[in-house]
């Protein structure tokens, strides 16, 4: 969670992020709201506590410590990743990342607001996810790229 709760500054975590998304992906299948305001404000709490409940998750049980603990038997053993112990150049991981913050910045943040704003033939319930999206993907990307470039 890294918010200033266990002494670290605030740094978003993405598998919260999706988990969260995923969340408001779940709600949004069949809401029932006349205003789309109150639909936007339920969005955005439904995502603050799904992102909370996985940070805590995660610190609760030390997620860091045991990586992808393995057993010799295992139904979901065959399905998780193996480990992975090469290390990665620096350099070469930064340039990695601003290219790809630029990407989603330039690219993707635009597209999504633009299907949102537009609004003609797509599923209505899909906007409020896309406006969603689009907000926590430039929230996040941006956050990354002003890290990265200092």
């Amino acid at each position: 969670m890294a918010g200033g709760l266990f002494g670290r500054p605030f740094t978003f975590n993405i598998k919260c992020i999706i988990f969260s998304l995923i969340c408001i992906a779940l709600f949004l299948y069949n809401p029932s709201f006349k205003n789309k305001w109150t639909l936007y404000f339920t969005l955005f709490i439904i995502f603050i506590i799904a992102y909370v409940a996985m940070a805590w998750y995660d610190h609760f049980f030390d997620c860091s410590t045991l990586p992808l603990k393995r057993g010799n038997i295992s139904i979901t053993g065959l399905f998780k990743p193996t480990k992975n112990h090469d290390a990665k150049n620096h350099d070469e991981h930064s340039k990695q990342n601003f290219l790809i913050y630029i990407s989603h910045i330039l690219i993707i943040v635009p597209l999504l607001l633009y299907i949102v704003i537009k609004k003609k033939k797509v599923d209505q319930r899909i906007y409020p996810f896309l406006g969603v999206l689009a907000i926590f993907t430039a929230g996040y990307h941006g956050g990354h790229l002003m890290v990265s470039s200092h």
